[in-house]
């Protein structure tokens, strides 16, 4: 189809791109002069009318979002039996192929790159679209390192329901969720499981569920936890781990309710990586029932070990006495492997929290140490479980004040707050918290708080203030919304007493609004007079010039020399100045030449 022309305006390039649904042209709109993308729906899809009806209205719920992080849709349009959309062109790579290049990213590069997939999904969630098939192939960074979600146009609304269409499951299983492997109806939570994935993906070099059928990879989803991250890739810190697996919890209320949740707990990794984040859940982890062959094997090597120890023995399994060792202070494996030696048998008969000693280490042993008792003997253990685990609190949207007294209440401190500016957020609200909500830490721990500043404030170009009075330079302040702050004075040959000669931000810097600024006052003596010739010849192309010098100095600005002459006359002129600065000569009217006053 190179050289065909859609809609009498769309001039197709070259493929650039396909995929199950749809090929993907390069394009030029002759009307706006500008390159696009277009994508064709193939002839097997374009056939049945109730697809192409959902394609339209598919393609045209997305062509109300625009958002720097997505693929913007321009236009939808139809030609014959060809159906097509039209799309911002993206010079860029997609993400797979960064990932199959360099993966495992570095664990920056890639919470940025989440950061932007979360921020330009969470506009489109915003906006009442799902995209349904989040995956590093439609995911395109430029050389800039922008990062744009592409696809939004066979995305569904949030009111369309399930996400199959007739018998064939849409997207790729490696980042589905599991209730859409389930075929049942699906939220915003879904897009986020899929981001999980991906960001799985950029830190391992390896999709979290894999296998040589489909069927089988959506079982997984279905049924299985994610293996560790950190087993993969040591350098994933805690943190990370704890909001990979978060946002893919199977149940979708466990995970981020919005991306921007996620967005935000991305930010805390970003600026600082020291912080701790939530561990993986052990008791979620499922329990594998032993199969009757399983059983069968764990007894043939039961009555294996007892007839090795009765062989050990000598007969005497039931009448030798040993003596109990101290086990106390050990862990658990130290203690059992100790009491084995003598045939004896730990039994743990409770687990309890002491902030005095180190989680699976022995507290206390009945038999104690030292008692003589008969091999086989179960000797009783009470083992700690570490420091008392308590729940963290939702902290998200309330004042540290708040904070801080739902924390203490939980027996838990609040860390010294990072303030960065939000514009969900008012100054002073908590915007993310770090452990996340409902995780379980050890009494005593600190929560790390990101508190919001307000919104961002604008951007002004710093003035020149120098040469200025004090009140001059206050009121140029003010007109700026900015805010004099100390006022110092000093020696000064440059300028006159009184005059403004240094300031603490040079002109034309971007500075916040409202930003405090230090300036310097002259205390003289300031800038001597002096005095340069001017020699120059004038043009003949007129009969006269009226020539006009205006100097431009420490003092002022001002005209120095108004005088009519004939053409071709030489000027010779002495012009007086203080400090530096330039003359500048008009003739007629016209700038001529410029001279520097040094």
């Amino acid at each position: 189809m190179n050289g065909t022309t859609l809609g009498g305006r769309y001039e197709l390039i070259e493929i650039v791109g396909e995929g199950g649904m749809s090929t993907v042209f390069k394009a030029r709109d002759k009307i706006l002069d500008r390159i696009v993308a277009v994508k064709i729906l193939k002839d097997e899809f374009s056939k049945d009318k109730g697809f192409v009806e959902k394609f339209k209205t598919e393609a045209l719920s997305a062509a109300s979002i625009s958002h720097p992080n997505i693929v913007n849709i321009y236009d939808v349009g139809q030609e014959q039996d060809v159906h097509y959309i039209v799309m911002e062109y993206v010079d860029g790579t997609t993400l797979k192929d960064i990932i199959r290049k360099r993966a495992p990213l570095p664990v920056e590069e890639a919470v940025n790159i989440a950061i932007m997939v979360c921020d330009g999904v969470h506009h489109a969630h915003e906006k009442g679209i799902i995209h349904r098939d989040i995956k590093p192939h439609n995911i395109l960074i430029t050389e800039q390192g922008m990062v744009k979600v592409a696809d939004f146009g066979i995305a569904r609304a949030v009111s369309a329901g399930t996400i199959t269409y007739g018998n064939n499951i849409v997207g790729s299983v490696h980042y589905f969720s599991p209730e859409q492997a389930r075929g049942e109806v699906i939220n915003r939570t879904t897009d986020i499981y899929s981001i999980g994935c991906i960001l799985y993906e950029m830190v391992t070099g390896k999709v979290p569920f894999d296998a040589e059928s489909p069927i089988t990879v959506a079982l997984r989803h279905i049924h299985d936890d994610p293996p560790s991250p950190r087993l993969k890739n040591p350098e994933i810190p805690v943190a990370l781990e704890g909001i990979i697996f978060r946002a893919m919890e199977k149940v979708p209320g466990r995970r981020f309710q919005t991306a921007q949740d996620m967005r935000n707990a991305l930010l805390n990794i970003s600026r600082a990586s020291t912080i701790a984040g939530p561990e993986r859940d052990v008791d979620k982890v499922k329990k594998r029932k032993l199969k009757p062959a399983g059983i069968a094997l764990i007894a043939i090597a039961l009555l294996g070990l007892l007839s090795g120890v009765m062989f050990m023995m000598g007969g005497n399994l039931f009448g030798k006495e040993v003596v109990v060792p101290d086990i106390v202070g050990m862990n658990m494996a130290q203690a059992e492997a100790e009491l084995d030696k003598l045939c004896l048998v730990m039994n743990v008969i409770a687990k309890q929290n002491d902030p005095n000693v180190e989680k699976d280490l022995i507290i206390s042993q009945d038999p104690g140490k030292d008692r003589k008792v008969k091999a086989g003997r179960q000797i009783d253990v009470v083992v700690s479980a570490g420091s008392e685990q308590v729940k963290v609190p939702n902290i998200v949207g309330v004042t540290v004040k708040e904070a801080t007294t739902r924390l203490a209440n939980k027996g838990l401190n609040l860390g010294t707050p990072q303030e960065v500016y939000d514009e969900k957020y008012e100054a002073g609200i908590i915007i993310s918290q770090d452990p996340l909500a409902d995780t379980n830490v050890d009494a005593g721990t600190n929560v790390a708080v990101v508190v919001s500043k307000g919104k961002s404030p604008n951007k002004i170009s710093m003035p020149d203030l120098k040469g200025l009075s004090l009140t001059d330079a206050t009121k140029k302040l003010q007109d700026n919304k900015l805010v004099l702050g100390q006022v110092s004075r000093q020696t000064s040959n440059n300028y006159f007493k009184d005059q403004v000669s240094n300031q603490d931000t040079a002109p034309g810097v971007l500075v916040d609004e409202g930003t405090t600024v230090n300036i310097t006052l002259s205390n003289g003596p300031g800038p001597t007079t002096k005095t340069k010739r001017l020699r120059f010849e004038l043009p003949d192309d007129q009969q006269y010039y009226n020539v006009v010098i205006t100097v431009k100095d420490a003092q002022n600005e001002r005209v120095v020399y108004n005088v009519m002459h004939r053409a071709g006359e030489e000027i010779n002129v002495g012009i007086n100045y203080t400090g530096t600065g330039t003359a500048q000569v008009q003739l007629n009217g016209e700038p001529s030449k410029t001279y520097s006053l040094p």
